[in-house]
């Protein structure tokens, strides 16, 4: 955006608007036309948990920060009351949420997101929103390069519980109790 002859407010609003988009791992364009307040302020709570944010932007701001980053969304995205919400990390947990929150309140419609800079339909988001979130997925992996570690002491402890069942073997004393052997 050329700041030459534009008011302070405006260049201001813009920079704000584009430190908040750029930067991102991914970005979710909501329609929150019709929601509440108290509605707003539950979502951007429940965001704030997954570390992302959200900010009701004007459209025609959210176009020029787009197109300076290349980015151009399909005919009709960028029309009526538009929330962006952005974050960086685990883009599935933060999508599960949105998702769940547009289900809940029927006002609300998720319009497309952004991952990276790739535009993606509001179907696309709803798909994200079905993977296993990045913690589940770590938490699954380490269970599988804990498992062969955790047979192996099973097997281990089956081996000395059964010697000690059957008698333990003879000490260096000479008896299984230890006492000196005659």
């Amino acid at each position: 955006m050329s700041n030459q002859k534009k008011r302070p407010e405006v260049v201001a609003i813009y920079n704000e608007v584009s430190n908040f988009i750029s930067g991102k791992d991914f970005s979710f364009l909501l329609n929150f036309g019709g929601l509440t307040v108290a509605q707003i302020a539950d979502l951007r709570a429940l965001l704030a948990t997954k570390g992302a944010a959200m900010m009701v932007i004007k459209n025609t701001f959210i176009a020029k920060v787009a197109a300076e980053q290349g980015i151009e969304f399909p005919e009709g995205i960028l029309t009526g009351p538009t929330a962006v919400i952005t974050g960086t990390g685990d883009i599935a947990d933060t999508a599960k949420t949105v998702v769940d929150f547009v289900k809940k309140n029927d006002k609300a419609a998720i319009k497309a997101g952004l991952m990276e800079k790739n535009v993606i339909s509001a179907a696309e988001v709803t798909t994200l929103s079905e993977l296993i979130s990045l913690a589940a997925q770590q938490a699954r992996l380490l269970g599988t390069l804990q498992a062969p570690a955790s047979q192996m002491a099973r097997v281990l402890q089956a081996k000395v519980d059964k010697e000690n069942e059957g008698g333990a073997p003879a000490s260096a004393e000479g008896t299984p109790d230890g006492t000196p052997a005659a």
